[in-house]
Parts: C-alpha cells; structure tokens; sequence
C-alpha cells in the first residue's frame, strides 16, 4: 500500500486533536474495524468534556474537569498516532493477518468467549469514577 492510501485510512487521527472530539476517532476506528475496545477506549476519551458540558455552571469541578480531559487528549492523541502506525502495519501485510476458517470440531456446544461483561463493567467502573470525582469536587 502506498503513502497517500495510509494517510487516507488515518484520517481519524486528526480528530485527537480537536477538543471536544478527540474520542471520536477511537470511536470511528473502532466501528470499522469492529473492535469494542476501540469503542470504549473513545468513549473514556469524551466523558469528562461530556460531564464538562453539563456542569459548565460550577466553575470549580469545570477547572478540574477540563484540566482532567486535556491530560486524556494528550493521551489519545499520543495512543491514535501509535494505533494508525500499527494498523497501516496491518493494511501492508493483509494477507498475513486475514483470518481463515479452520474445522470446527464436533463437539455439539461451543462455549462463547464473551468478554462484553468485562468490557462493560470497565466502562461502569470510570463513569462511576468520573461522576465520584465531580461530586467531591464540588
């Protein structure tokens, strides 16, 4: 793949260094390429602007929150440099990380590794931090 079509897959980055949008691009690139962490790791990136907007009037959490949010923009911009690096590692070598079907053995009931539960009580557990950390500081 060349240059023009790496930069053309990436242009999500850019979206990390705008504020107020610098979880979307996570968000984005997760959707595409179907990875809930993605999804999740985008949406850790706007909860404080988002928590930000609705507080606006209490200047005090505002300060701590904003403060709390650019240190999480530094962090996904530093985090969607180095994931565009690795997938236009895996755009060059697609046929190496394709993945192929293999014989399913006969066993009549699969277990399904879900690790959605995990994935979402993560999730819980920050909103739950977040919003612990804006009523102590007000």
């Amino acid at each position: 793949m060349n240059a023009f079509e790496k930069i053309k897959r990436s242009w999500w980055v850019l979206l990390s260094f705008i504020v107020y949008l610098n979880g979307f691009g996570f968000i984005y690139v997760g959707f595409r390429n179907n990875n809930k962490n993605w999804v999740l790791e985008g949406i850790m990136y706007e909860i404080p602007w988002i928590i930000a907007i609705i507080l606006y009037n209490n200047y005090q959490v505002l300060t701590i929150l904003v403060g709390f949010a650019l240190i999480l923009m530094l962090v996904s911009i530093i985090r969607s440099i180095w994931v565009a690096v690795k997938l236009a590692d895996v755009y060059d070598n697609e046929d190496k990380y394709t993945v192929r079907p293999t014989a399913i053995s006969s066993h009549s009931d699969p277990k399904k590794n879900d690790n959605t539960k995990t994935s979402f009580g993560c999730c819980l557990c920050l909103i739950v931090l977040f919003i612990v950390f804006a009523l102590i500081a007000l």
